[in-house]
């Protein structure tokens, strides 16, 4: 056998990494990396993406079972620390580091040391922990079931078989490649980096919040024709059939329609669109849209009866025939016109959405421009 040399391989950060992990840090979504490598290798790559930036501390929490007679540790070890202080660089229990800014990293064993043992310090780690190394499949899929226990809606991305338990159990799962990830994971990238982790919560968050828009004004919809008809039919009239179809497929359909085509905000902010429907905000905001659609019908109906050239109804036949008359006209009129504001009002664009208008112009799905680091 004749020695050649050594083969070196690198893996290298893909050049998108760095900035898609800063959008989400200024959109305040909080980066949280669980790899089966190494965990000094895990802080670098940690600190080459970004997601640990320059100036932030990072402590390794070694976590230690019981054995021997002894009780089971937990030490906190700054990753500063020179190698000489690194035995008595410790805090117990009583004295949790809770420092702003500052990542804990852990590997897979003291990840499942602290479970077992420490499980009331375990939320108080989740909030402040960053890396995660050495992580099995098993644990990746227990530490975002975890997150998802303290409120957290976790996004997963892997590449690897040893990422589908994970993926399956995380609130929306991306697989970064077409393998065994892709058959557990709801999404598949076409793409292979987290540059699709923005897109998708631009897009969900659009489709959340135009899922709500249609609803409210379905809703409004209902309530402005309610109270046209009820109008009408105390004086013995109503609508006719046609105008009845012209507002239900011409106006409301395809309204409708329109203000689904909307297409997602070019930016990612911190703002997180409302998660529920039963909440003040969306009862409200119906609420004061149907009383001032409610006036403003009954105003107009008054108006109109108070002009001179006005001709009372003939209240001794019912509609259809006593169509067309100045009640029935002016309701339709300014039903109709209101059926359009609502559907320019509730098409709120910023911060989750283009503007109404931009309806009609292609779409491109890419990664905002990211502000290089100062």
């Amino acid at each position: 056998m004749l020695f050649l040399g050594f083969l070196l391989m690198k893996n290298l950060l893909k050049p998108e990494t760095a900035p898609v992990i800063h959008l989400l840090r200024s959109a305040e979504i909080r980066t949280v990396m669980a790899t089966g490598d190494n965990m000094l290798t895990a802080v670098n790559v940690a600190r080459s993406c970004r997601m640990v930036e320059v100036g932030e501390p990072v402590v390794f929490v070694n976590a230690v079972p019981p054995s021997d007679g002894q009780p089971s540790a937990l030490k906190f070890i700054p990753a500063e620390s020179p190698p000489q202080q690194l035995e008595g660089s410790y805090q117990q229990e009583g004295c949790f580091p809770e420092q702003p800014l500052t990542h804990f990293a852990l590997n897979g064993k003291s990840f499942a040391v602290v479970c077992e043992h420490f499980p009331d310090l375990l939320p108080k780690i989740l909030v402040q922990a960053t890396i995660f190394a050495r992580m099995s499949p098993d644990q990746k899929t227990l530490l975002v079931r975890s997150l998802q226990g303290l409120n957290y809606c976790v996004g997963m991305c892997g590449d690897g078989a040893n990422d589908c338990g994970a993926l399956k159990a995380a609130d929306v799962g991306i697989s970064l490649s077409e393998a065994e990830a892709s058959v557990a994971s709801p999404f598949t990238s076409k793409i292979a980096n987290i540059d699709c982790v923005p897109i998708a919560i631009r897009e969900g968050r659009c489709s959340l919040v135009t899922s709500f828009v249609v609803f409210k004004y379905m809703a409004l919809y209902s309530l402005v024709q309610f109270v046209s008809v009820l109008l009408l039919y105390t004086i013995n009239t109503n609508l006719s059939d046609l105008q009845f179809f012209f507002f239900d497929l011409v106006i409301t359909t395809t309204v409708a329609a329109l203000m689904g085509k909307t297409a997602p905000a070019k930016e990612l902010g911190p703002e997180r669109p409302q998660g529920t429907l039963i909440n003040p905000l969306v009862l409200g905001s119906l609420l004061l849209q149907t009383g001032l659609l409610v006036a403003v019908q009954v105003i107009c109906y008054f108006i109109t009866v108070s002009q001179r050239w006005y001709i009372p109804l003939n209240s001794t036949v019912t509609a259809p025939e006593n169509l067309p008359n100045y009640e029935n006209t002016v309701v339709f009129c300014i039903s109709g016109f209101q059926y359009l504001i609502l559907a320019v009002v509730m098409s709120k664009g910023y911060p989750f959405r283009r503007p109404l208008y931009s309806n009609g112009e292609p779409v491109s799905l890419s990664r905002p421009p990211v502000p290089p680091p100062p």
